[in-house]
């Protein structure tokens, strides 16, 4: 008869940080749907729509569809937006 260790959450966190890094992320992507509520099928469907919508923006920036602005004239104009509101 095998003893086996009493489950407990350093017991799980020490078992966790021998895992390779894809599945710690893994782990941690499905601890926190489990925690929101979000059953693996929800999941895997928004998954699937961010990586097409991705792929979709990617593709309009390598084929010079999209307008890409600088990120300091962004903050600028964000920046002037909010003293406008002060």
């Amino acid at each position: 008869m095998t003893a086996t260790a009493p489950l407990t959450l350093d017991f799980v966190l020490e078992a966790a940080r021998k895992l390779p890094i894809d599945d710690q992320y893994s782990l941690y992507n499905h601890l926190e749907d489990e925690l929101h509520g979000v059953n693996s099928d929800t999941s895997t469907v928004h998954a699937k729509a961010w990586e097409m919508e991705l792929d979709r923006r990617v593709a309009e920036v390598e084929s010079g569809v999209a307008e890409l602005i600088p990120a300091e004239q962004v903050l600028s104009e964000l920046r002037g937006l909010l003293r406008k509101q002060s």
